[in-house]
């Protein structure tokens, strides 16, 4: 039944159907037509709302398409591109790809692999698949994350979807995140952790091969003193030249690292011997030998390496312990040296290691003891002042020399708080040795090393022993070894005429033995120069020596300096400097170092006691 006010022609909404006896019917004939009307009408309103909502999502989904990153891509059976997004001309750098065939639009060593991924999953049935490929553009690459879906049986799709994502960005990023985890930022070499992780790898392919896996460790000589010098950034500079000048050592299949601060290593793998080892150990300390240009200066540079051996060595753990313990072994030894990891070097290394944890002790309690060594005048054999020495304090488990806790304290940093106590009590005892003497009063003679010099507040330490009570002024001599005038900066100088604005004489100790010229002697305020013993031995018999003596003497007195000649042992070995007219002299012709009181006693002595046997 359908109403007559419909127009003819129109397609009807629906049809009512009414079943009962045509009177019945006939009667109420003109309520059924209304109420088909009303039900057409209702019918009608549902389609129109159901394809305004069709229309408004599919407008809302063509919205999203178009402004999303991702490529959307419809792919036919025969792989070419029905339907493509907007944001497909961005991967394929502007390029339309529809009508194209997928897989030529992938780069070449990914196109057969795009091929197969199509192919099996038409095949296979299976719903999706993800890949990567790369995708070239204007000459460069972009890599994609590739997500394909299966929609041919849906009709309002009929194709493979394929969904790309530009991941180049994310996989820089993750690549740069990977580089920073495991290598060195300074130097790009690779640091502790993949170190570690090769180590590790190295020993489990020598359980297999029979190969052999050495590691290197290697720490730079006095890297703080050019750091404290030049700067940082000449600190820096050298590191990356370091780092340069071993990988281009190494062999290839040798892994270069850098471990922190100065210190770098080297893993060696497929190793035959460790001669090997140690050859390159010898090599690695003659290329960082050559001088590095740093900004405007040129730096010398020197390494200590410790070798060790997996032939020595259980797993990794003891692999690096035994190349740490060979290198303490080799900065033991001094500058320039390499050792290699022996069992016996272990229980040297711990008797070390006790000796630090005593030093430790004895800097702490300020326990040590000094000794003066007195220094006379020739001519006159009397003395003139003293040279303040420090030794190690009376100990149940024996002495230990002074030369040896004094370089581990050079070593471990704690010559700066040692040198600043020596320096407090060298002052005290001068000013009581000052007090008892009759004549004259005696200067004191401390030496400081290049650290403590570099100190903060040395200035303050030096301030504070002048005001030390009963001390005559003027009488306070600083020591400073020639090594450290030659590496001379704006910093030292300033400090250096600090000092002397103080009214501090400085002495330069050694002299002779830093293979240096003599400008500095012009250029730097010194007033003293103590001739290395080493010169004054072979005196009384060497005329070349004798020669030369006589030409430091004769410079020193052109330029006003005052001369003390170190180490005299012998009545001749006097003899001769007086006769050369040096002045003063220091030695144990003269007196060992002694006790206060015993120093005190040498105040008063006659020139015959000085005189030696």
């Amino acid at each position: 039944m359908a109403s007559r006010d419909r127009p003819a022609g129109s397609g009807l909404p629906g049809v009512l159907v009414v079943a009962g006896p045509p009177e019945r019917l006939t009667e109420i004939r003109d309520a059924l037509e209304s109420l088909a009307a009303h039900a057409g009408l209702a019918t009608e309103r549902v389609a129109l709302l159901e394809e305004i909502s069709r229309r408004e999502s599919e407008a809302y989904f063509r919205t999203l398409v178009s402004n999303a990153s991702d490529v959307i891509l419809i792919v036919d059976d025969d792989d070419t591109v029905r339907y493509a997004s907007p944001s497909a001309r961005d991967i394929f750098g502007g390029l339309q790809p529809t009508g194209a065939v997928l897989p030529d639009l992938v780069g070449v060593r990914d196109r057969e692999r795009a091929r197969q991924a199509l192919r099996a999953l038409r095949a296979d049935g299976a719903p999706e698949t993800h890949d990567h490929w790369w995708v070239t553009r204007d000459g460069s690459h972009t890599e994609v994350e590739v997500r394909c879906s299966d929609l041919r049986t849906d009709p309002t799709v009929a194709g493979v979807v394929v969904t790309l994502r530009d991941v180049t960005e994310q996989r820089r990023l993750e690549q740069e995140l990977t580089q920073r985890a495991f290598h060195d930022a300074l130097t790009g070499l690779p640091n502790r952790t993949l170190l570690l992780e090769r180590v590790d790898r190295a020993l489990l392919r020598g359980h297999r091969d029979p190969a052999l896996t050495c590691l290197l460790f290697i720490d730079l000589d006095d890297f703080k003193l050019v750091n404290d010098t030049l700067g940082h950034a000449a600190g820096d500079q050298l590191l990356r030249a370091v780092g340069e000048r071993l990988t281009a050592t190494l062999r290839r299949t040798d892994t270069a690292a850098r471990l922190g601060g100065d210190e770098f290593a080297v893993l060696m793998e497929e190793v035959r011997e460790p001669v090997d080892a140690e050859l390159l150990a010898a090599q690695i300390l003659q290329t960082l030998s050559r001088p590095v240009r740093l900004l405007e200066d040129s730096v010398g540079v020197s390494a200590s390496v410790g070798v060790a051996t997996a032939l020595d060595s259980r797993d990794a753990d003891e692999l690096l312990r035994h190349a740490d313990l060979a290198l303490y072994a080799a900065k033991a030894a001094g500058k320039r040296q390499w050792r290699r990891f022996r069992p016996p070097l272990h229980d040297r290394v711990v008797r070390r290691h006790a000796l630090q944890a005593r030093l430790d002790a004895v800097v702490g309690n300020g326990g040590f003891d000094l000794r003066y060594q007195p220094v006379v005048d020739l001519a006159t054999r009397r003395v003139v002042g003293f040279e303040a020495l420090v030794r190690w304090p009376p100990d149940p488990r024996g002495p230990v020399p002074t030369e040896q806790f004094v370089a581990l304290a050079e070593e471990t940093g704690q010559i700066a708080s040692l040198g600043a106590w020596v320096l407090r009590n060298a002052v005290a005892g001068a000013a009581r040795l000052q007090a008892s003497a009759s004549g004259p009063a005696p200067y004191i003679s401390v030496n400081v090393s290049a650290r403590q010099f570099r100190e903060a507040d040395f200035l303050d330490q030096v301030r504070a022993a002048l005001g030390t009570p009963g001390l005559r002024p003027g009488s306070l001599q600083l020591e400073l070894t020639e090594t450290v005038l030659m590496r001379r900066d704006p910093q030292l100088d300033a400090v250096v005429r600090a000092v002397k604005d103080l009214g501090v004489r400085i002495a330069v100790d050694d002299f002779g033995t830093g293979f240096s010229g003599l400008r500095y002697l012009r250029e730097f305020p010194v007033d003293v120069l103590k001739i290395d013993k080493s010169f004054i031995d072979d005196i009384p018999a060497d005329a070349r020596q004798v020669a030369l003596v006589e030409g430091i003497v004769g410079i020193a007195h052109t330029l006003g300096l005052d001369v003390i000649a170190e180490g005299i042992e012998t009545p001749a070995q006097g003899t001769v400097l007086a006769g050369m007219d040096c002045r003063y002299g220091q030695g144990f012709l003269f007196a060992r170092p002694l006790v206060p009181e015993r120093a005190a006693a040498l105040l008063d002595a006659t020139p015959e006691a000085l005189s030696g046997p």
